[in-house]
């Protein structure tokens, strides 16, 4: 896994126009804080197949952090994220990579109140990631986690 030293090392080599991010490290946008730290929440849904080696991609099993976006970033323009300074450790449980059309209602079992259907989804990852799912081959990937005392 790759540090935040590393990090800092690889977004200094490569520029912005290779944006890195912690591979040890999940990120969640601020509205979804009290979700996370009461637990509310397991399962997420991030475009593209996120199943390592894949770009930002996870291996069941491991533990990461769940980190809370301050500020966002743009991928585009190589601009990182600010976190705050809420670490929640987390376990991998589950990796499933779809097609969006595949997608079904217990598949949103987990996730937060606003992303409940196959709409609802793809409405959520147009507007966090400002690209439409198409942009990603139609292809979504459901982590499932758990949170570790």
């Amino acid at each position: 896994m790759q540090s935040s030293l590393e990090y800092v090392r690889s977004y200094a080599a490569h520029g912005p126009s290779c944006l890195l991010l912690p591979r040890d490290e999940m990120a969640f946008r601020k509205q979804y804080e009290a979700l996370l730290l009461q637990r509310k929440i397991a399962t997420v849904f991030r475009p593209g197949n996120r199943v390592h080696p894949n770009r930002r991609g996870y291996m069941v099993g491991e533990t990461v952090t769940a980190r809370v976006i301050e500020r966002c970033g743009c991928d585009r323009l190589g601009v990182p994220p600010l976190f705050n300074d809420v670490r929640v450790p987390i376990r991998i449980t589950q990796l499933t990579v779809f097609f969006i059309d595949c997608v079904k209602e217990a598949d949103f079992r987990g996730t937060s109140p606003d992303v409940f259907d196959r709409r609802s989804l793809i409405d959520h990852l147009l507007w966090i990631y400002g690209e439409p799912i198409d942009s990603f081959n139609r292809t979504v990937t459901r982590i499932g986690f758990r949170y570790i005392d």
